[in-house]
């Protein structure tokens, strides 16, 4: 479909204006080397071309059929083509039709082509630009432009447009609209762009993910094949609508789920199309940043203050120079200005302006510090004030081997005819200061991001898991002492514990588990004791157990739990949530009371392993406390990160019967890691209201 040998347009004609006509005027205008049949009962021939009266009476079966009709004949139209077994097919037309049946057309046309194995890319989209088969379908005109190292896949139609259609210093080899993805998914052309060998980056718009396995796939294919992935996500994850009981699921948004694919994946998520555009243009270069910081050049000093502003606040940090290149460029630098990183080197008008630039911008390149190098000066199409700085940035691909971008100060700069020339030569060509920081940070996100590998499978004794997928396929939410319980059959490290149900067996419990102790409440179906005055912690003795037993029972029933008080430690909380599109996600974050007060928290998609468990927790503003404060030793990190590691593979394996979980405090002490606390929310008990 993509690439085709054969093109036939269904609906053509002659009139300029319409759809089908432009369609076939961007085919022969991009060249289109493969053969092109026209097809519309209404004509004989067009423009000297002999037009057919429908797809049967083709020739040859095309690999693609352009379908530039409306949504009246569309259905007729598309079983003729599946019948016919063509390549693919692509469809510009939104399919709504007033007083339509059910199912509506939209629905049918997905329900045929799914069946057949067909392509169709679209409809309510602008079909696709595959510039390195030279093959351009759609009704709108892109710019003269080479074939460059960009893939787009956008959702939007109009986001494909803006992008491909205006400014020519984005140069693809793809750009492709599925639309309403009637049977070929963003991930389906996000696959077939990373096999393409001219792809150096994926620009990705999406209003949803309708294929999550493929989506992820695509993402792990991106990130094997070390191909960054830009995207921009519009809508949050659409959630089932049930009421979270759980903290888990009370502090998990809409857009969780996805941004922890993302995180894993080190996909970079961007505000808006411009940045989309800015990050995947500094990508498209064939140069990536190796250790070090930004290095930055500029004609300005005012403008050298304010790039200094904007990389604080995009989190790009500067390199701090060396002697050696200090003391180049102050041999260099008209006295009065500073020898520092970024480097205003505009004096005098009366210098050599492109052997000073020059000069300055080898020294920086060739500092060990430097991982990406800037050039910024003013510059339109047919003028600047510094028109050799442009010999300069061209001439200085002699010697630069780290990435390279120059900046314009301004995004209102009419400059892409001469950021097309650059873009040729391999240089980027961001306008506006901000914008172009936000791509540098952007690509070193990239460069920093860890990729851990799918964790090792779980050895869990299979007839325990079987005998709680069995319980839990019937229950609503498990007790504190059930969900312990499980956690300790399925290897987990859980505190022990007593069930009592009277001050006689709970004097005793208490004595045979030593104190101090804890007591809590075991009444049936109260989930957050601690919230009701569920909870005694550090009870010394047997005064202060019989105190706190007789207030619990006269409040909150006679059963209470038992446990010896874990001191020393700090607490973090376990969490899983069932996402409807991504399955299983585990979250850490500060534990205790705090869980929801506090926004130092983390998701991961299940499972995990035990490496990216600790970079998670590593990554907690809570990790300072667990590395040791004020003295005090630090804890077993690595022990909560197998813990971690652990609980993401149960909840992987029991994703169908689990909707949510919870494991607060998990105490994390020099000693070791505890579970003390746990919640366990079945998929069943969410059918019920409550």
């Amino acid at each position: 479909m993509l690439s085709p040998a054969s093109v036939a347009i269904v609906g053509v004609s002659e009139n300029p204006e319409s759809v089908s006509r432009k369609a076939l005027d961007l085919l022969q205008d991009c060249r289109f080397a493969g053969r092109l049949y026209r097809v519309n009962p209404k004509y004989d021939r067009i423009d000297g071309h002999p037009c057919y009266p429908d797809l049967v009476s083709l020739p040859e079966v095309p690999d693609l059929v352009v379908m530039a009709i409306g949504n009246r004949g569309m259905e007729d139209a598309v079983v003729q083509g599946i019948a016919l077994k063509v390549g693919g097919i692509v469809i510009f037309a939104n399919n709504y039709l007033e007083g339509d049946t059910s199912p509506p057309l939209l629905q049918r046309l997905k329900q045929l082509a799914g069946g057949s194995g067909i392509p169709v890319c679209g409809g309510n989209g602008m079909g696709f630009y595959n510039y390195d088969s030279a093959t351009m379908v759609s009704f709108d005109f892109p710019p003269q432009r080479p074939a460059g190292h960009i893939a787009l896949v956008a959702h939007s139609g109009s986001v494909m447009t803006y992008l491909a259609n205006t400014d020519p210093r984005l140069m693809f080899n793809l750009v492709v609209s599925p639309g309403q993805e009637i049977n070929g998914t963003v991930a389906d052309y996000m696959l077939y762009a990373l096999a393409q060998r001219t792809t150096r980056v994926l620009a990705v718009f999406i209003e949803t993910v309708r294929d999550p396995d493929h989506f992820i796939l695509a993402l792990d294919t991106a990130r094997q094949k070390n191909i960054p992935v830009v995207l921009v996500k519009v809508g949050a994850t659409e959630k089932s609508a049930r009421m979270a009981r759980s903290h888990s699921g009370a502090v998990a948004g809409n857009d969780t789920a996805f941004q922890a694919v993302c995180d894993r994946y080190g996909v970079i998520r961007v505000a808006d199309i411009d940045e989309l555009a800015a990050t995947a243009l500094i990508f498209s270069q064939e140069r990536r940043p190796g250790p070090g910081k930004l290095s930055s050049l500029l004609d300005s000093g005012g403008l050298r203050e304010q790039m200094i502003d904007l990389s604080e606040k995009k989190g790009v940090e500067y390199t701090e120079l060396a002697a050696i290149s200090r003391s180049a460029l102050e041999g260099v630098l008209e006295y009065g200005l500073v020898a520092e990183n970024p480097v205003d080197a505009m004096g005098a008008l009366n210098v050599d302006i492109a052997e000073l630039f020059s000069t300055c911008l080898r020294i920086l390149h060739d500092d060990p510090g430097t991982a990406v190098l800037t050039l910024e000066f003013e510059f339109r199409d047919g003028f600047s004030q510094y028109p050799q700085l442009l010999d300069v940035a061209r001439q200085s691909l002699a010697f630069v081997d780290k990435p390279f971008v120059i900046f314009n100060s301004t995004v209102n700069a009419p400059n892409s005819t001469e950021a097309l020339e650059l873009g040729k030569c391999g240089i980027p060509v961001i306008n506006g200061i901000s914008l172009g920081l936000s791509a540098v940070a952007n690509m070193f996100h990239y460069r920093d991001h860890v990729f851990f590998g799918k964790p090792g499978p779980l050895q869990l004794c299979a007839s325990k898991l079987s005998q709680w997928k069995k319980h839990l396929s019937t229950a609503e939410v498990l007790c504190e002492t059930e969900s312990l319980q499980l956690f300790r059959d399925l290897g987990l490290p859980t505190v022990g514990f007593r069930i009592t149900g009277n001050l006689r067996d709970t004097l005793a419990a208490a004595q045979e588990i030593g104190f101090p102790v804890v007591l809590k409440t075991a009444k049936p179906g109260l989930q957050h004791k601690s919230e009701r005055g569920g909870v005694r912690l550090a009870l010394e003795d047997a005064d202060s157990v019989e105190s706190a037993y007789r207030d619990l029972s006269a409040r909150l029933g006679t059963d209470v739990l038992v446990a010896p008080m874990i001191t020393g430690g700090v607490e973090l909380a376990f969490g899983m949530i069932h996402d409807d599109q991504f399955g299983p996600m585990v979250m850490v974050c500060a534990g205790g009371v705090y869980i929801e007060l506090l926004h130092d928290r983390t998701f991961i998609p299940a499972p995990c392993s035990q490496a990216e468990a600790l970079h998670h927790i590593r990554s907690l503003e809570i990790h300072r406390i667990l590395q040791g404060a004020r003295g005090k030793p630090a804890c077993r990190v690595d022990l909560a990160a197998r813990a971690l590691s652990d609980f993401s593979r149960i909840a992987d394996r029991m994703r169908d019967e689990v909707l949510e979980m919870d494991l607060n405090p998990v105490i994390v002490s020099p000693e070791g890691c505890t579970i003390v606390d746990a919640l366990v929310v079945a998929k069943t008990g969410m059918e019920k209201p409550g």
